[in-house]
């Protein structure tokens, strides 16, 4: 969760980059939208990110008896396939017009599972590490990793982003 909830701040500040500039008056929605980046990134963790490090940890251990980072990979794409094809069905299902009727709506569901996967992938990687840690007796430790490096990487973005702005105006 801390992983996904470091990404989806860096997605809020990255906003005026993907050419959302924000108002003034939406300062006062930005704790909401935090809160909603803790809930999504919840439940993204909940039902996506977990199934695939254990999916990923059984891969291992009936291959070659190790649970390694590459296992991974595979896994959280297996995964993905009911992640986004329960959304794709019900929305076929009770949607009132067809879902992949075009070429653009098969792009826009194929963009939502390759973002998906992509944010949640590093997520996947930062738990196996921690299950990893604590099998072997260790102190989990990672999140204050996730929350010192990620603090950092958002310092970067936001100076990126306020040159991006002062270049431009």
């Amino acid at each position: 969760m801390t992983v996904l909830w470091v990404e989806g701040c860096g997605l809020l500040v990255a906003m005026p980059l993907l050419g959302v500039v924000p108002e003034a008056r939406t300062l006062f929605v930005l704790p909401v939208l935090l809160l909603v980046v803790f809930c999504v990134g919840a439940l993204v963790t909940a039902l996506y990110v977990l199934p695939s490090v254990a999916f990923g940890h059984w891969l291992g251990k009936r291959r070659g008896g190790e649970r390694r980072w590459w296992w991974l990979v595979p896994a959280a794409g297996v995964v993905l396939v009911p992640v986004v094809g329960l959304p794709l069905l019900l929305v076929s299902c009770y949607g009132s017009a067809p879902v992949l009727d075009s070429r653009q709506d098969m792009l826009d569901w194929s963009l939502y599972a390759a973002v998906l996967y992509g944010v949640s992938l590093p997520a996947a990687l930062a738990a196996h590490a921690a299950v990893l840690r604590a099998d072997a007796g260790r102190s989990s430790a990672s999140v204050l990793r996730i929350l010192g490096y990620g603090s950092l990487v958002l310092v970067i973005e936001w100076a990126v982003v306020l040159g991006t702005l002062v270049a431009v105006n």
